[in-house]
């Protein structure tokens, strides 16, 4: 049985097309346009189907209408809006950069370019330039966004009193800049058959916009151009040609091809030459799985499933090399065995394929092991392999005592079972199963009945710990161990020289059967005594802080201290009187000793006096210094033991340390000094009287003095405040007894000048 296809190449007059185009050039005698356009540039033919070959395609022949609006107006049109022609309105330039048609803000609703009746009885192409502007922007460059806000291409025949579309182009991605019709494209339409007149119109219509300000778009380039009759098509394969003028018609030859064929056709006056092709794909049935079930659980139960596409269906399968076909891609009830598949389509057309069918084994449990619980814990063990079936396999145990608490694994291997009946189950991956039964003894192990323990003493290592130990199986051996660094063990669980401290104690009978207890050895701590050197006042001090559970024994080296008690631990001391003493303390069992110094320190004491000093006179009061004193603080805020005043007043000092404070005061007066000397004085060295000086230095800070005898003559000149004149000249010669005069010029300490002049007598006997 044969099957025809037909297939339909058309030459359409768009440069759109659904598969390929081509375009030609009539040289210099003008410009024509053909376009071959197969319907499908590729098919898809059964296998030992046919097809028949088609076309319809145009030439192109003479313009009939042509506006690039480059004059600045449209020229040629029936009807236009009020546009703006410019090259660069809202900024986006058009295809060939030179002026276009924009219907901006002044073009109000409905927006429509006209043209005028053309002739286009030949058929042909309409061919124009488009761009919609961008949704949102400012007027006139805002765009059009919904549906019916797109532009129409129409047609009529009627001088316009109906209107037929040829096509319509809505807004895309709601008029957004990533919509395709933002950007300047071609776009060209064929002339439909029914527009093919001597008198035909077209226009671009926007029959719907919000209003002048909004959704504006733009035309360039428009060309609308009649096909020309003199080409002839002709199908290269077998030459077959339709004739001059003929653009359209089936190949009356049916092609029968057994494998993927290409299939070109030629259009062509004897100037242009255009060319389009048909690639013909043989579809073939074809297997695309085989899915299987191999045989299990040693039964006939394999599954074979076959999917197939391609060729012409319905399809037959065969699993026995063709001696018996079914229409079910499914069979079952199979053995092991090696299978070979044939798939037949309603075009005898077939594939083939081969399985093969493995079966197993039956499932069985073997090598079946399982191990007591020991020590009295919950330790029992069942291990068991499997063979045959159809693996992964899933191993399952139940304990008799709680059947709805069902134990899997992948492993066979179940330990820490508890005494009892269990059934121990394989189940391999097609849910086929063995079984069987085990059985788990309970034990015992030794028993840590008691811990006794007695205190370490003073860190004396003389702790013990002592184990009571029953059941499991003898003899013991019993290991105690601090976690740390400690270890030992023995036979009997009675240890001694011990730290205080956390033991563990480890008890393993015979057959290694382990109890673990933990117990702790306390410790009677040596005395907790911080004894530092103490100062303290009113002969009185009460010791505090120390801790003792071995005793108490307080003593002291001199008979000045005695204690409240001296086996308290925290007694009172009292001293009869101030001083620095040794305290000690011991313990009746540590053997602690310990020691420090007690201060029991006097009440502060200072004293000053009143005095009387020279005007100007700087005046160091001295305070008494006690050695119990720790400070002293005047009530001028200056701190030390002396304090220098240059002005009177009362003075108070403050001596103070740890037992409190003790204040004395001195008032200081300070008075007008003057140079006093002796009228007369007796240089016979008896040791009195025996020379010429101040009476008063204090206070002098600079001085000078003259010596003369009647006559005028210099005797002795001296510049210190604390001069002495013996009777003597320059020279150290005894000067005769009489009368002298002197003159002194002095400085005080505050400043003040201050001179003096008389006599003085000099006898020596």
């Amino acid at each position: 049985m044969r099957f025809f296809k037909t297939v339909l190449l058309l030459f359409l007059f768009t440069s759109i097309s659904i598969s390929f185009n081509s375009q030609c050039t009539l040289g210099s005698f003008g410009t024509s346009t053909n376009t071959v356009t197969a319907t499908q540039d590729t098919i898809i033919v059964a296998c030992n189907d046919s097809a028949i070959l088609s076309v319809a395609g145009s030439g192109f022949g003479s313009v009939a209408f042509q506006e690039d609006f480059n004059s600045g107006q449209p020229i040629g049109w029936n009807f236009s809006q009020t546009v703006t022609i410019a090259n660069n309105t809202c900024g986006v330039p058009s295809l060939d950069g030179t002026d276009f048609m924009w219907m901006g803000g002044q073009s109000p609703s409905p927006r429509i370019m006209e043209t005028v009746d053309l002739d286009v009885s030949n058929g042909g192409d309409v061919c124009f330039e488009m761009r919609y502007a961008i949704q949102s922007q400012p007027s006139p460059c805002e765009g059009p966004d919904q549906t019916n806000e797109g532009v129409y291409l129409d047609y009529s025949i009627n001088g316009g009193a109906t209107w037929q579309n040829i096509n319509y182009w809505a807004p895309t991605n709601n008029g957004a800049a990533t919509s395709y019709l933002t950007q300047w494209n071609q776009f060209c339409e064929q002339i439909p058959a029914a527009a093919q007149t001597t008198a035909t119109r077209f226009r671009w219509n926007q029959a719907s916009a919000t209003s002048a300000g909004y959704d504006h778009w733009g035309l360039d380039n428009i060309q609308i151009t009649q096909s020309a009759p003199s080409f002839n098509i002709t199908w290269l394969h077998d030459n077959y040609s339709y004739g001059m003028g003929n653009y359209t018609g089936n190949n009356p030859n049916a092609v029968y091809p057994t494998g993927d064929s290409t299939y070109f056709v030629m259009m062509t006056d004897s100037i242009d030459t255009c060319y389009s092709s048909l690639h013909v794909i043989v579809s073939f049935p074809e297997i695309d799985t085989i899915i299987t079930l191999d045989p299990f659980c040693g039964g006939i139960n394999g599954i074979i499933d076959i999917s197939a596409s391609g060729g012409t269906p319905t399809y037959e399968f065969s699993i026995d090399s063709g001696a018996t076909f079914q229409a079910s891609q499914n069979f079952t009830q199979l053995d092991t065995n090696v299978y070979n598949i044939i798939l037949l389509d309603q075009n005898f057309c077939s594939d083939t394929g081969m399985v093969i069918l493995t079966g197993v084994d039956s499932l069985k449990i073997v090598n079946l092991n399982s191990t007591h619980t020991s020590c009295g814990l919950d330790n029992g063990l069942i291990d068991y392999q499997s063979i045959g079936g159809s693996p992964s396999y899933v191993y399952s145990l139940i304990d008799a005592s709680a059947p709805t608490n069902v134990v899997t694994d992948s492993i066979s291997n179940f330990s820490n079972l508890i005494p009892g009946t269990y059934m121990v189950i394989v189940t391999d991956s097609l849910l086929c199963s063995d079984t069987s039964i085990v059985i788990i003894d309970p034990s015992t192990g030794p028993i840590i009945d008691s811990i006794v323990t007695y205190d370490e003493n003073c860190g004396f290592m003389d702790g013990q710990l002592i184990t009571y130990v029953s059941s499991g199986i003898t003899p013991y051996t019993i290991e105690i161990n601090d976690s740390v660094n400690f270890s030992t063990s023995n036979n009997t669980g009675d240890f001694t020289g011990l730290n205080s401290g956390l033991y563990y104690v480890i008890v393993t009978d015979a057959v290694g059967c382990q109890n673990i207890n933990g117990s702790v050895v306390d410790s009677v701590p040596p005395p907790y005594a911080l004894l530092p050197d103490t100062n303290v006042c009113n002969l009185s001090f009460q010791i505090n802080g120390v801790v003792t559970e071995t005793g108490s024994d307080w003593s002291s080296d001199s008979p000045n201290i005695s204690f409240n008690s001296n086996s308290s631990p925290n007694p009172t001391i009292t001293a009869t009187s101030p001083g620095i003493y040794t305290i000690g303390f011991s313990d009746t069992l540590c053997n602690f000793r310990g020691s420090f110094l007690l201060a029991f320190v006097s009440d502060p004491y200072t004293d000053v006096n009143d005095t009387s000093v020279c005007i100007g006179q700087t005046y160091a009061i001295p305070a008494l210094e006690s050695s119990q004193n720790t400070s002293y603080i005047w009530n001028t805020g200056s701190t030390g033991a002396v304090l220098n005043v240059d002005q009177p007043g009362l003075y108070v000092v403050t001596a103070s340390n740890i037992c409190g404070d003790f204040s004395d005061s001195a008032f200081v007066d300070f008075y007008l000094c003057d140079l006093k000397v002796p009228n007369v004085f007796t240089p016979n060295a008896d040791g009195s009287n025996d020379n010429f000086q101040l009476l008063f230095e204090s206070g002098i800070s600079s001085l000078n003095c003259i010596i003369t005898n009647r006559w005028g003559n210099v005797i002795r000149t001296f510049n210190e405040p604390s001069f002495t004149w013996d009777g003597t000249n320059e020279n150290g010669n005894a000067v005769q007894d009489g009368v002298y005069f002197y003159k002194i010029d002095a400085i005080t300490d505050g400043g003040n000048e201050v001179s003096k002049h008389g006599f003085v007598h000099l006898v020596r006997d």
